[in-house]
C-alpha cells in the first residue's frame, strides 16, 4: 500500500515537471527585443496624461529611447509586432533604421513624473 502511495506520487511529480517544461513560452529569438515584453495594444492604451513615470515602467518597461528637452524628459518606446499573435508588441533595445515605419509611444514628462504629452502610432 504504502509502495503503489510512493510510486503514485513519485509518477505525479514528474508529470508535473514534464507539464510545466513543456508550456508555451514567450521567447524573444533576438537581442534586439527586450525580454518578457508581451504588451497587447489595450495595456498600451491604458497610459494617460497625468499618469506617473512610474506606472508608464510598470505597464511599458524599459523604453527604447530617453532625451531631454526644454518641455521636459522624452522617452520613446518602439515596437514590433508578433507575427503570431495579432495585437502584440514587443518592446524593442534600440531605435530601428526606419523609426517613421514602426510603432511607437512617445511620452513627455514633466519635473515631477507626471506625463504632459502623449504621441503614439500602434
Amino acid at each position: 500500500m504504502k509502495r503503489s502511495i510512493l510510486l503514485f506520487s513519485y509518477l505525479l511529480v514528474i508529470f508535473t515537471f514534464i507539464a510545466c517544461a513543456s508550456s508555451n513560452k514567450v521567447s524573444s529569438n533576438s537581442t534586439k527585443i527586450h525580454p518578457h515584453t508581451a504588451l497587447r495594444k489595450l495595456e498600451i492604451d491604458l497610459i494617460k496624461v497625468g499618469d506617473s513615470l512610474v506606472k508608464t515602467e510598470a505597464v511599458l518597461g524599459k523604453s527604447t529611447e530617453k532625451s531631454s528637452d526644454p518641455s521636459g524628459t522624452v522617452m520613446v518606446w518602439y515596437f514590433v509586432e508578433d507575427i503570431e499573435v495579432p495585437e502584440q508588441y514587443y518592446t524593442l533595445k534600440e531605435k530601428p533604421a526606419a523609426a517613421e515605419t514602426n510603432k511607437f509611444v512617445k511620452l513627455t514628462f514633466d519635473p515631477k513624473n507626471k506625463i504632459t504629452a502623449k504621441d503614439f502610432k500602434l
